[in-house]
């Protein structure tokens, strides 16, 4: 356990303001209300929906969502954002490989760049745990192996340097294990970003959840 919050805790002040997270501090929630507009968008969710990002960093998704009148949580290892983010009292301290909530406790669940730093082992176990918490729908954005974004000289990242990708097929295969199927995407993959143009389009699709009910 030692080992995995010393990991934690270089998601600190450093790493959100550097590298590809260089004006991240700047435009969390800006884009925290691009992502939620679109999620809204294509759910159609019920006001009595609840949400959680996993892994929301500064939880401009989950300040987002709560401005639109829904209930919207996050979970966060990294101290820093846990500090000073605006949304942090309806953030916790987390880990996807272990989430601290009953079965089905979510109807729509999003996790953003957070596989891509697991081992190929902890993804599959993280895909476990979320599909355990979602009663409906799963947003899941990753770099994939074989992406751009997974370069270490176009997208450097010591913290993802050692991690083994899983490809996109292998997420998919995973999450059909779990009774998750394609709904949808997020992003289409040549559209440019407002608030990033430059950045390349990764995995991101919605899965949603075989026995559930729209």
């Amino acid at each position: 356990m030692k080992s995995k919050l010393e990991y934690f805790k270089k998601f600190d002040k450093e790493y959100f303001s550097t590298g590809g997270y260089d004006d991240y501090l700047e435009r969390f929630e800006a884009q925290g209300l691009d992502y939620a507009q679109r999620l809204i968008k294509t759910l159609k969710p019920k006001k009595s929906w609840k949400f959680l990002d996993v892994g929301c960093g500064m939880g401009g998704i989950v300040l987002a969502l709560r401005k639109f009148g829904f209930e919207a949580w996050g979970i966060e290892p990294s101290q820093f954002c846990l500090k000073i983010s605006p949304a942090k009292k309806w953030l916790k301290f987390g880990d996807i490989l272990n989430l601290s909530f009953k079965d089905l406790s979510f109807d729509a669940t999003l996790t953003i760049d957070v596989l891509c730093y697991l081992t190929k082992n902890g993804a599959k176990k993280a895909i476990k745990e979320l599909s355990r918490v979602i009663k409906r729908f799963l947003y899941l954005e990753t770099i994939c192996q074989g992406s751009p974004n997974a370069n270490q000289k176009i997208n450097p990242d010591p913290l993802r340097k050692d991690r083994s990708l899983l490809k996109e097929k292998e997420i998919i295969n995973l999450l059909e294990k779990e009774n998750f199927y394609l709904f949808s995407s997020l992003f289409s993959s040549d559209e440019k970003l407002v608030l990033s143009p430059n950045e390349k389009i990764d995995f991101n699709n919605i899965f949603i959840k075989k026995s559930s009910d729209k």
